[in-house]
């Protein structure tokens, strides 16, 4: 059973706010309790602060400096969280990328003070690399583990973690979030699950999805445990939920994915919360969740520049996310002037502890950061003093014969009507050169006229006009799994034309 309430976090102002010192409190009062579960393995919090021992030491070697800044790529996910940790103890900011981004984020591996990762994943421009060798690790794994106190004092302004926003409408811009902003964000996370020792989560992507490696620290520091097999494969999820896990944090997109792998004969699992990030998740696929895989799906919305804004359960009005108690919310006209209640208008957050901005982007920090608010891009609706409806991005509105429609809301009324294995909504020039909308559609279940009846079934009650159907490949989205807009009116474009 699970504790009753909301779980509490330790003061702010208290001294010790890593999170090797949470692994060596529950190595020390539960040695033997199961801290991760790689790849079926089962690694309890004595061999987990043990092995972070070692690798604290092995990393002193290379003399880095604090506030230094180190980028980690590792496909062995145990190692990578171990120099995560191990780093972080010894005041390094790191980040962490994937090999097969190593080119596209060049120019910020360049910026890095020190690049670690196995031997065909050194950027070509690394200031300096250090080799993940076996050779490496097999010496790092049988070395010392003795404590030795790191005498480097923790302050809230500490560099922690350098993230990537999403850049889903432009290039991604970088932040490098301070310890009180990553603490906030843990310590948030464990009050919007309810965390105690006894829940499971399964990581479900890369901790280059920071979401994902501050989720990690949230359960390792409650003393839960965190599990983890290829998450790049749904079969692999599926397997994994059969170990006990209780929660999952997914994009819109992997939720889909496994409730369409799902055998028919799937056990619906007794205590799983799924939380999903990224993008808005349509009301049908939150109850098909809900009706064959969890017992709670929680949505919600953020951004990496501040923790939680709002959250949105099965008791809350559709579509209609929560202010969480800590974050105050306005929506506004152009002139950054407060709307009345049921107004459409510019989403602006604030709360004591976010970003103040981004790194070697001055143009980008002054639009979205101002006057003590942040502007993640968004429109929205306050339906009442703590209820948020998000329409969507101000900048992906489709101007449609004057009116202006959300993708992504025509995406969740496609969905309602139509199987496919993806789907994206996006605004082509029509003949007289109006805007019309068109529906990409991956893999239909229907055929053409069934899927052309659909759809206008799905649309009847908007008044869009003319609408094009086409079929592609795939539906361009970002590492995170949001559609990236500008790719899906060029593949959209190239499809109409060869029609």
């Amino acid at each position: 059973m699970r504790a009753a309430g909301r779980s509490q976090s330790p003061a702010r102002g208290s001294h010790r706010r890593l999170s090797a010192d949470y692994i060596a409190f529950h190595a020390a009062e539960r040695p033997d309790a199961v801290a991760l579960i790689a790849k079926q393995r089962a690694i309890t919090y004595a061999e987990f602060d043990r092995d972070l021992r070692r690798f604290t030491h092995a990393l002193r070697e290379l003399e880095l400096a604090r506030g230094q800044t180190v980028a980690v790529a590792c496909d062995d996910l145990y190692v990578h969280w171990l120099l995560l940790l191990a780093l972080e103890r010894l005041r390094i900011a790191t980040m962490s990328y994937l090999s097969s981004e190593r080119e596209t984020y060049a120019t910020l591996l360049a910026s890095v003070d020190l690049v670690v990762s196995e031997p065909d994943s050194r950027p070509a421009r690394a200031r300096r690399h250090f080799a993940i060798t076996a050779q490496w690790l097999s010496a790092v794994f049988a070395g010392t583990d003795e404590e030795q106190e790191v005498h480097l004092p923790e302050a809230p302004d500490d560099a922690v973690r350098l993230v990537r926003t999403s850049g889903t409408t432009g290039e991604s811009k970088r932040l490098l979030l301070r310890r009180s902003v990553q603490d906030a964000w843990i310590d948030r996370w464990a009050w919007f699950l309810t965390l105690t020792r006894d829940r499971r989560y399964l990581v479900t992507m890369p901790f280059a999805v920071n979401a994902i490696y501050t989720v990690a620290r949230a359960f390792i520091r409650a003393g839960g445990s965190v599990a983890w097999d290829l998450f790049e494969d749904t079969a692999a999820i599926l397997r994994a939920l059969s170990q006990g896990i209780t929660d999952i944090v997914v994009l819109p997109i992997q939720l889909k994915q496994i409730l369409d792998a799902l055998p028919e004969d799937f056990e619906k699992p007794a205590n799983l919360t799924v939380t999903v990030i990224g993008a808005a998740a349509p009301e049908v696929l939150r109850k098909r969740a809900m009706m064959r895989l969890a017992s709670e799906v929680i949505v919600g919305y953020g951004a990496n520049e501040m923790p939680f804004m709002t959250e949105l359960r099965e008791s809350c009005a559709p579509d209609t996310g929560l202010v969480l108690p800590w974050v105050e919310i306005e929506v506004v006209d152009e002139d950054d002037k407060p709307l009345p209640n049921g107004s459409l208008g510019r989403i602006r957050a604030r709360t004591a502890v976010m970003a103040d901005g981004y790194l070697d982007d001055p143009q980008a920090t002054e639009r979205m950061f101002r006057g003590g608010w942040f502007y993640p891009g968004d429109v929205g609706v306050l339906e009442g003093a703590r209820r948020l409806h998000v329409a969507g991005r101000s900048d992906e509105l489709m101007n449609i014969g004057g009116g202006k429609f959300s993708p992504s809301a025509l995406e969740s009324l496609v969905l309602e009507h139509v199987r496919a294995g993806d789907v994206g909504v996006c605004s082509v020039p029509g003949p007289g050169g109006l805007e019309e909308v068109c529906v990409a559609v991956v893999d239909p279940e229907q055929t053409d006229q069934e899927l052309l009846n659909r759809i206008s079934l799905a649309f009847s009650a908007y008044a869009l006009g003319a609408f094009h159907v086409v079929k592609l490949d795939r539906i361009p989205r970002n590492p995170v799994g949001k559609i990236q807009r500008e790719p899906l009116k060029r593949a959209v474009a190239s499809r109409l034309r060869k029609a």
